[in-house]
């Protein structure tokens, strides 16, 4: 081999691994910096009553089953109040975090709170989909709940299929049919005897959600 293309060659490798790293800094996201962010949150309640301040700073920390309501909770609760947008913007980066780890209900919660506003809309429906493509059943709902909108038939039998199962999409299928018989809506004759009955199953299966988490704290 010459001594020329030796040094060609050499020149070709370096820049590969030049633009390797590169592409691969590119593509790597930011560390969450989460004791940072929470300290920026828990400093704007500096200025709120001791009680309200506590029980915000309560929704940010918990970390049973219902911590995603929790931080969902923390952001309604906030979002609109300058002065406390460290709170909110602390809940929907540990919802983010959360759901870059693979957390599917992570994602969902992110996604709820994202489509709230127009400009992170289209980042949340990513969201949503990638939960629904991953199984979480509350995703699954909302995705086929919309791509059956306009097909009373279809989107009515998914329905049914739905609220034969024991999680939030069943309980929410629950519902839509306890709405759809009450107002007579969505294919569905206006029927107040069905409508009290599917309320109460849905009732029923909400309580029985609530004493699977309690068991999981």
């Amino acid at each position: 081999m010459s001594k020329s293309l030796k040094i060609f060659l050499a020149g070709a490798f370096l820049l590969s691994a030049t633009l390797g790293a590169i592409l691969l800094r590119k593509e790597s996201k930011p560390t969450w910096d989460g004791p940072a962010l929470l300290a920026r949150a828990e400093a704007s309640l500096d200025g709120l009553p001791a009680k309200e301040a506590g029980e915000l700073r309560a929704l940010l920390v918990s970390s049973g089953p219902h911590r995603y309501d929790d931080r969902a909770d923390a952001w309604l609760k906030t979002s609109l109040k300058a002065d406390l947008k460290p709170v909110a913007d602390y809940a929907v980066a540990n919802l983010r975090a959360m759901a870059e780890e693979g957390d599917l209900e992570a994602m969902y919660f992110l996604y709820f709170l994202l489509s709230q506003r127009l400009a992170t809309g289209d980042e949340g429906f990513q969201w949503l989909e990638k939960s629904a493509k991953s199984g979480y059943p509350r995703a699954v709902f909302d995705v086929t709940k919309q791509q059956l909108k306009g097909q009373p038939e279809k989107l009515r039998a998914a329905m049914e299929v739905f609220s034969t199962q024991d999680n939030d999409a069943g309980f929410q299928a629950l519902h839509w049919f306890a709405h759809g018989y009450e107002k007579g809506e969505d294919g569905l004759p206006q029927d107040t005897t069905k409508a009290t009955e599917f309320r109460a199953r849905a009732n029923a299966l909400l309580n029985k959600l609530n004493q699977q988490r309690q068991g999981q704290k």
